[in-house]
């Protein structure tokens, strides 16, 4: 068997680390300047976007002053949005605030989904076609729209017809309107029923 020579077998050794150098440094970063890093891959302004149904029918609408959308971790950042979650045969949920998200999340073996945060002047509200209202505010809101589910760990007012309720957070299923509203030991839900709502028997 032929042996090949020390000083030529180093020879091949060092030519190899310097190409194998050389073809790293002509590869672009994937890193992006530091004056890009905070730009938007995505910027729409005056925007709307719709997802819809199997069926063809409207499941959500988004609407934002501002859209901008970073690849980075995913997250479409949102200005002045406007949320409208629609139910089947009824009156749909609205809900609006300064500043949100739009970002999908997965739990440990569950599926991903699309999770709407909503912070600062939040307003959930369903009217119906007789104009009874009901709305509820507060300062932060998750709003899972594939599933129609809303909650906050934050205080929230519900103002009706009928009165005004006040409590330390909410779960909502935005389906069959079924508001769970939470309490704490220093606070419990509070209900305010406006006059004129119960009528004395004679």
């Amino acid at each position: 068997m032929k042996r090949w020579p020390l000083f030529a077998v180093t020879f091949v050794a060092v030519l190899l680390v310097t190409v194998m150098a050389l073809r790293e440094d002509s590869e672009p970063s994937a890193e992006l300047l530091p004056e890009l890093a905070e730009q938007p891959d995505l910027f729409m302004q005056g925007s709307t976007i719709t997802q819809f149904d199997a069926d063809g029918s409207v499941r959500y609408r988004l609407m934002a002053d501002q859209i901008r959308h970073f690849t980075r971790d995913d997250t479409t950042r949102l200005e002045t949005p406007e949320l409208t979650v629609h139910r089947p045969d009824e009156p749909p949920w609205t809900v609006r605030a300064n500043h949100g998200y739009l970002r999908p999340r997965g739990l440990p073996g569950k599926a991903r989904e699309e999770v709407v945060y909503l912070r600062e002047e939040v307003v959930l509200e369903q009217r119906d076609d007789d104009k009874h209202r009901v709305k509820l505010t507060t300062e932060a809101l998750y709003v899972y729209p594939e599933r129609r589910f809303a909650e906050t760990d934050r205080a929230v007012m519900i103002e009706t017809d009928a009165g005004r309720t006040t409590a330390v957070g909410l779960a909502g299923n935005l389906v069959t309107g079924l508001l769970q509203l939470s309490s704490n030991d220093s606070q419990r839900v509070h209900t305010i029923v406006l006059p004129n709502q119960f009528k004395l028997a004679r």
